[in-house]
C-alpha cells in the first residue's frame, strides 16, 4: 500500500462560500486546461512568429501551473502517494524503450 504524500493541511471555513482553498483548486483547474490548449495551438501553429508567441504564453502558463501546485501542496490541499523506486524504474524503462522504438523506425524506406 503506497504511503500518503501531504503537509498538514491548511484549514479553510466549511460554508457555502468560497474560500481560499476553493479559489486555488479552481484557479489550478483552469490553468491546467490552458496547457492542454496551449499545446494544441502549439501544435496547429502555422506561423514561425505566431508559434514563438504561444509558445512564450505557454511556457508562462506552465510556470504559474507549477507555482499554483506548488501552493496548494504547501498548504496541503493536494496528496500525493509515495510510490516504490522500483515501479518508477518500471515506467522510466518502459517509457524509453518506447522512445527508442520510435526512433528507430525508419518511415522512410517503408513508404
Amino acid at each position: 500500500m503506497e504511503k500518503k504524500v501531504q503537509n498538514e493541511e491548511t484549514k479553510v471555513p466549511a460554508t457555502i462560500c468560497l474560500n481560499d482553498r476553493d479559489y486555488l483548486t479552481d484557479i489550478l483547474s483552469s490553468e491546467k486546461h490552458m496547457n492542454v490548449d496551449m499545446a494544441i495551438a502549439l501544435n496547429e501553429a502555422s506561423n514561425d512568429e505566431l508559434y514563438e508567441k504561444i509558445y512564450n504564453m505557454a511556457v508562462k502558463i506552465k510556470q504559474a501551473q507549477r507555482t499554483l501546485y506548488n501552493l496548494a501542496f504547501q498548504k496541503g490541499w493536494y496528496t500525493l502517494e509515495e510510490v516504490p523506486r522500483k515501479k518508477i524504474d518500471e515506467k522510466y524503462n518502459s517509457l524509453i524503450k518506447k522512445y527508442d522504438e520510435l526512433n528507430d523506425c525508419d518511415c522512410e524506406e517503408e513508404a
